[in-house]
């Protein structure tokens, strides 16, 4: 209904996008907020709203990247992927608001929430915004990796995973002192940073390119080999960086910090899931091992992590 007379039209969505895998995310939020004890109406509608926010931030990352991850599929043309993300950004507002008009027709919200939720939907995601800002147009210093972790990453995306919280503690169905909700936002904001460093270990290449904050670069530059900080030096003095496929395999040419970086990533979710499981989560040990395996084929090249931490 929003897209008509506008001459562009949704594609059918895959099968591959109804699968656990391309919804990871979304169903360890879910999962939070029924041991949160959310009512189900409210749950439904955080729910949806979270997916607003996560199509919000995938096409503002495409912008600030220059990539595309698409989240709305249209017959847009292929080329198009600057204003397939504008597009989305345009499209994902309208939804949002739609999706609280229902809640208010039905009588889940009241005018009063509306304004609440409009406002912790932009305030909720605006300190990793800010983090992104600092960082457009590049950096020139690189902070120790217990620095980039504790405030850069836990800035951009520490925060950004548990936002998902924001609105339900917001309209009082989830009260922050409360034990458990502390662990279930302690164990997502922990998750994001050990995301966040799997993520780093992909993005080396275009990280150095654009001069951005990242965790291995960090390990490489305090804690490297002589051998790997001098081929990070040449990286920099060398300039633009141009193979695609090179950049996102170029960790692989520092393999002693990676090793580091793909253990301290792996470290930051093991704390994660034990918070998890300490709020209720069915996530034994067992468990937790198999959802951490899981995790790391979201990523790219997941053979060549297993071969990292074989190593």
């Amino acid at each position: 209904m929003l897209l008509a007379g506008s001459e562009i039209h949704l594609k059918p969505v895959p099968k591959s996008w109804l699968s656990l895998r391309h919804n990871y995310f979304s169903v360890l939020f879910i999962a939070l907020f029924h041991v949160l004890e959310i009512p189900a109406p409210r749950l439904r509608l955080y729910a949806r709203l979270n997916h607003c926010l996560r199509a919000w931030v995938t096409a503002c990352d495409n912008l600030l990247d220059k990539e595309l991850k698409e989240i709305i599929l249209t017959d847009l043309p292929a080329k198009a992927h600057t204003f397939k993300s504008v597009h989305t950004i345009l499209l994902t507002d309208r939804i949002f608001f739609s999706f609280l008009m229902d809640a208010l027709d039905q009588k889940i919200i009241n005018t009063a929430e509306v304004e609440q939720l409009l406002n912790i939907s932009l305030s909720a995601i605006s300190i990793s915004g800010r983090e992104e800002a600092e960082e457009e147009g590049g950096v020139m210093d690189t902070p120790r990796p217990d620095q980039i972790l504790q405030k850069v990453h836990l800035a951009k995306t520490g925060h950004l995973f548990a936002a998902p919280l924001s609105a339900p503690s917001a309209l009082g169905d989830i009260d922050p002192n409360q034990a458990t909700a502390k662990l279930a936002r302690n164990g997502l904001t922990t998750f994001g940073l050990g995301c966040q460093i799997l993520d780093d270990i992909s993005d080396l290449g275009q990280d150095i390119n654009d001069r951005k904050y990242n965790y291995l670069i960090s390990l490489i530059h305090h804690r490297g080999t002589h051998g790997e900080k001098k081929r990070l030096q040449q990286l920099y003095e060398d300039g633009n960086l141009s193979d695609h496929d090179g950049l996102e395999k170029l960790y692989q040419v520092f393999p002693e910090a990676s090793q580091q970086a793909l253990a301290d990533g792996t470290r930051q979710l093991k704390k994660a899931l034990r918070s998890f499981s300490e709020c209720g989560l069915p996530l034994s040990s067992l468990n937790r091992d198999i959802f951490i395996k899981i995790l790391v084929t979201v990523f790219r090249h997941p053979e060549r992590f297993y071969h990292l931490r074989d190593r």
